[in-house]
């Protein structure tokens, strides 16, 4: 690939900013719009968040494999088929009648954004190098700020005024923009040909996934010791052990696990899951607690979801511009600290807080995430073989994926285990609630809090 000016870097990732705007931005609309979806389709919390959850679980399944795909073949057409593919399925979700309907729409998605998720850091880390890189991740982590901070404001007026499919709407015009500026600025860079799928180990990979999640996303709803919940659980295990077996005797590995070898990948990867987790811990509960215990509408719920991208944009950038200064074991630390303080301020906050104690502890949240992210992604994708580059950073994107995945069923789990031996003991219903969020968060503190102690052993 020849050498590109400065100019020209920023306006492909102008584009890769595009993608990860809409994405983050449905994101946000659609965390907002689950009280809603929920309240229309008849279901429960543990049944709504699969809205969620099945969007996560189909891109994380197929993470990697688009990954290996774009060092084969090309990351631009990689990048915008994700695109369409994602536009698809928000139109899918915009006339979905029913829960099965949604989850149909939200796995379209799933796979789109796996398809940009996978090339778009791969993209930067091609065309960044050096200290430009690292501003190039700051900026992103940006983005993701102004999508999260646009998202709850924007979806909170449009449930209010149009419903929850009005979220969904909002996304294609965004798609449309996005595949007809990637088609003209993001330049065809050539693969790498020597490069081969191992399908055999590709395909061993998505079943043990999709069974490992599949078990963590329907745990709290069919109950973890249904028989499908165990005998999800037990095949991911015996698929775990063929895919070893297999990446260790093939001639093209599919991932080939000798990447974690790599002491800033292996560390950083398992930073990207207890952190996520930790965050993950409180997306799906709070607009509940929020709607259930405060008695908020959804515009409100919106503006009070604000604060946490706010400073997420503002440290992203910060951490962004620090990388190139200070050790990232330092930057991402500071950013476990603060989880750790946000995580426990949920966990007491009671059922009577003041606006300006929610509103605190998101900004303490939102800058611990900021903090941790941008130099964790640097370090990882930097860190990644030039030959596997699309395989590391889809891994790392994996990472993230699992512990949001992690985050959101765990503390359902926990948080529903928690109501029911409250309620079964005579508490109200609000110091029900209220006991459960707690044991919830305090579960999203120790991630933290592990996530802290790798951090500082990390080089």
């Amino acid at each position: 690939m020849k050498k590109l000016k400065i100019s020209r870097k920023w306006t492909i990732f102008s584009v890769t900013a595009n993608g990860t705007f809409m994405a983050t931005l449905s994101a946000g609309i659609v965390n907002i719009a689950l009280p809603t979806m929920a309240e229309e389709f008849q279901v429960k919390l543990e049944d709504i968040q699969l809205v969620v959850s099945m969007y996560l679980l189909v891109l994380t399944c197929l993470l990697p494999v688009f990954g290996k795909l774009s060092d084969m073949y090309s990351r631009k057409w990689m990048y915008l088929g994700g695109f369409i593919t994602f536009g698809v399925g928000a139109l899918f979700g915009a006339v979905a009648w029913s829960l099965p309907s949604m989850l149909f729409a939200r796995a379209i998605q799933g796979v789109g954004s796996s398809a940009m998720m996978a090339t778009s850091q791969a993209l930067i880390a091609q065309v960044f190098h050096g200290k430009s890189r690292g501003k190039a991740f700051g900026a992103i982590g940006a983005v993701v700020a102004c999508g999260g901070l646009a998202g709850p404001a924007i979806g909170g007026a449009l449930i209010q005024a149009w419903g929850w499919q009005s979220v969904f709407w909002l996304t294609l015009p965004i798609c449309i923009l996005g595949v007809w500026r990637g088609i003209y600025l993001i330049p065809r860079f050539h693969p790498l040909k020597h490069v081969k799928m191992d399908w055999l180990g590709a395909t061993l990979y998505i079943i043990m996934s999709f069974c490992f999640l599949y078990a963590m996303n329907n745990g709290a709803a069919k109950g973890w010791d249904s028989l499908g919940i165990l005998a999800s659980f037990i095949l991911s295990i015996f698929f775990f052990i063929f895919f070893l077996r297999r990446e260790k005797t093939s001639p093209q590995p599919f991932m080939g696990l000798s990447i974690f070898r790599i002491p800033a990948i292996s560390y950083g990867c398992a930073v990207a899951v207890l952190g996520y987790t930790s965050l993950f811990t409180n997306s799906v509960l709070l607009p509940f607690y929020l709607t259930d215990i405060m008695h908020m509408d959804p515009v409100k719920i919106g503006l009070l979801m604000l604060p946490f991208p706010i400073t997420l944009a503002i440290t992203s950038a910060v951490s962004g511009a620090l990388c190139s200064r200070w050790p990232a074991r330092i930057i991402t630390t500071a950013g476990f600290v603060l989880l750790i303080i946000s995580t426990l301020m949920f966990a007491f906050i009671g059922s009577t807080p003041s606006l300006c104690y929610i509103i605190l502890a998101q900004l303490i949240m939102g800058a611990g995430s900021g903090t941790f992210q941008v130099p964790n992604n640097n370090t990882v994708v930097s860190a990644a073989p030039k030959e596997k580059l699309g395989v590391v950073a889809s891994v790392n994107a994996l990472s993230r994926n699992v512990g949001m995945i992690s985050g959101i069923a765990l503390s359902v789990a926990i948080f529903t285990a928690v109501q029911n031996l409250a309620l079964g003991r005579g508490l109200g219903t609000t110091d029900a609630f209220i006991r459960a969020y707690m044991a919830a968060m305090l579960f999203g503190t120790l991630c933290a809090a592990v996530g802290g102690i790798l951090s500082v052993k990390r080089k």
